[in-house]
């Protein structure tokens, strides 16, 4: 009778023993992370972001046929400006907030279907501990700007290269 209190009590201590070392694997944080370049390239290349520049490029012309110069001065300015941002973000890390915010409701989602208590590019973590699990959710978040072959081509390029320090990217939108 001792002999088998012994042997159930030892099993009871490698039962309890692994629970508890699972149980610390699942204590973890996750964090959903992304290449922020990524996104940038899927929505520069999305029917979109296409059909936002061709609202502009229209209500353009009709402020140029109508003779209002103001708001021909400031639709000209967009598109340069939106030229050096898309820039930024694609080839170095610039914050892609205006594109996400396209996403925002999906977020919970995201973070429901992938464990993850929180979401950030991944060129902001400076420093993670082991008590941190990174889940990458770039190709996820990718999908809702629907790209096609050629820009998934373009996107596995853009995942094999360091970004381009973002000083290195110019403000002139003709270089």
């Amino acid at each position: 009778m001792k002999k088998y209190s012994v042997i159930q009590f030892a099993c009871i201590l490698f039962f309890f023993s692994n629970t508890n070392f699972s149980q610390q694997d699942n204590n973890k944080v996750r964090i959903g992370t992304f290449d922020s370049r990524c996104i940038a390239v899927a929505y520069g290349k999305s029917e979109e972001f296409r059909k936002e520049m061709d609202s502009i490029k229209t209500v353009h012309a009709k402020a140029k046929e109508e003779g209002n110069t103001e708001l021909v001065e400031e639709l000209e300015r967009i598109g340069p400006t939106k030229q050096v941002l898309l820039h930024q973000q694609g080839f170095s890390n610039g914050s892609i907030i205006n594109i996400l915010a396209k996403l925002k409701e999906k977020f919970p989602t995201i973070a429901d279907d992938n464990d993850v208590q929180m979401i950030l590019s991944k060129w902001e973590i400076m420093f993670a501990d082991e008590s941190i699990e990174m889940v990458d959710i770039t190709d996820q978040l990718v999908e809702y700007f629907n790209p096609n072959e050629e820009t998934r081509k373009i996107l596995e390029e853009v995942k094999s290269t360091d970004p381009v320090p973002i000083e290195e990217i110019s403000i002139n939108p003709m270089d």
